[in-house]
């Protein structure tokens, strides 16, 4: 038997590691909500230190955040199997992304998402928002809720237009945050009368994107292609849900076009940073002390004039979405648009059908032609 784990990350030390400065062995880290101290009356005689030198294996973790009950006896099962193969598999899956390996990603990038969503789930902003699903009360059913909900995020990312940003020859370096997937939605202002308990804005809503550091000089950015499309994005727009939001299935996608030409520059390395310092759940780490404080550099915290730069390029947008056809082995067909939606009716079907149909005949005719030039 495995000597149960008791020290539970919620980040993983190998995600933390990829934002260390070279030769340092911890980070810079602040602490926005320092514990206060009381005396016997109740008066406030200080805080805790606000800014801490922690390395990946002292921060970022819960004791027993993820253990359970089996036939009354602990377990740590969910840390052990559960997360230890989902971050295994996510750190191989970070390393064929960022090292554009098209063999690996074949295999892995369906578990790059599935690792995101993890990552999103399990950290204690996280497991807030699964406390709001019912019945999830006790550390038992909050355990059984974070699984079922597992992949709730992939299904959109995986559909929307993606684009990994690089620090360039910038001097700022990304941070990262306790909660490091970071829901952004640049028109609707944190503390909105509409998102409950300060809660992240919803994932279906056009206007809002996801944010990823990859490591100290890469960020990913998820952008739902509407959003993307659209000529005049404004509040109301921003709150509306993005065709065939859904929180699982299992379509087609591709990971050939993700956009990695564009770099960042001081200002807006800065400006994500603030964004992610904004959205923390309690501690955001940095290299050095003033990597903490982007606030204190930028030239707006406007929350609507911030992150524009994310939008995706329009060339990009215009190659994304179209229909997407494919001939199984089986002979047997299979359509989606998009946005992720099958044929529903017979008439679709054959329509779908008959289109693929025509493309198979022109491809082949280009490929005649092709050889014949030769």
């Amino acid at each position: 038997m495995p000597q149960q784990s008791h020290r539970h990350h919620y980040i993983p030390e190998w995600y933390q590691r990829r934002f260390l400065a070279p030769d340092k062995t911890a980070f810079k880290i602040l602490d926005l909500a320092p514990e206060s101290f009381k005396d016997a009356s109740g008066r406030i005689r200080g805080h805790s230190r606000a800014i801490l030198d922690k390395g990946p294996d002292a921060w970022f973790w819960e004791p027993d955040l993820y253990t359970i009950r089996i036939l009354g006896k602990e377990d740590d099962v969910i840390e052990r199997m559960l997360f230890g193969a989902i971050d295994t598999n996510g750190r191989k899956a970070f390393d064929d992304l960022l090292n554009e390996d098209w063999d690996g990603m074949h295999e892995s990038y369906p578990q790059l998402f599935e690792f995101l969503d993890a990552l999103r789930l399990r950290t204690p902003k996280g497991l807030q928002f699964i406390r709001q699903f019912p019945g999830a009360n006790s550390q038992q059913s909050l355990m059984v809720w974070m699984q079922r909900v597992r992949r709730m995020h992939c299904v959109m990312w995986m559909e929307g237009v993606r684009e990994i940003f690089s620090t360039g020859s910038s001097t700022k370096k990304f941070i990262f945050s306790d909660h490091p997937v970071t829901l952004f939605n640049r028109l609707i202002f944190p503390g909105d009368r509409k998102l409950v308990n300060g809660s992240d804005p919803l994932l279906e809503w056009q206007g809002t994107q996801t944010i990823v550091p990859l490591d100290q000089d890469h960020l990913f950015v998820l952008t739902h292609l509407e959003w993307g499309r659209c000529q005049k994005p404004g509040p109301y727009i921003a709150r509306q849900p993005r065709t065939n939001h859904r929180y699982f299935d299992n379509p087609l996608v591709s990971y050939h076009d993700i956009e990695r030409s564009r770099s960042l520059t001081d200002e807006q390395i800065l400006e994500v940073n603030y964004i992610i310092k904004n959205r923390a759940f309690r501690y955001i780490a940095g290299q050095e002390e003033s990597d903490l404080f982007p606030e204190s550099e930028l030239k707006t915290t406007m929350w609507n004039k911030l992150g524009t730069f994310l939008m995706p390029p329009e060339s990009r947008v215009a190659m994304s979405g179209g229909q997407m056809f494919a001939k199984m082995k089986d002979g047997s067909e299979y359509f989606q648009d998009e946005f992720g939606r099958r044929p529903k009716t017979l008439e679709e079907w054959k329509a779908a059908s008959d289109e693929m149909k025509r493309m198979e005949e022109h491809f082949h005719s280009l490929m005649k032609k092709q050889k014949s030039q030769i």
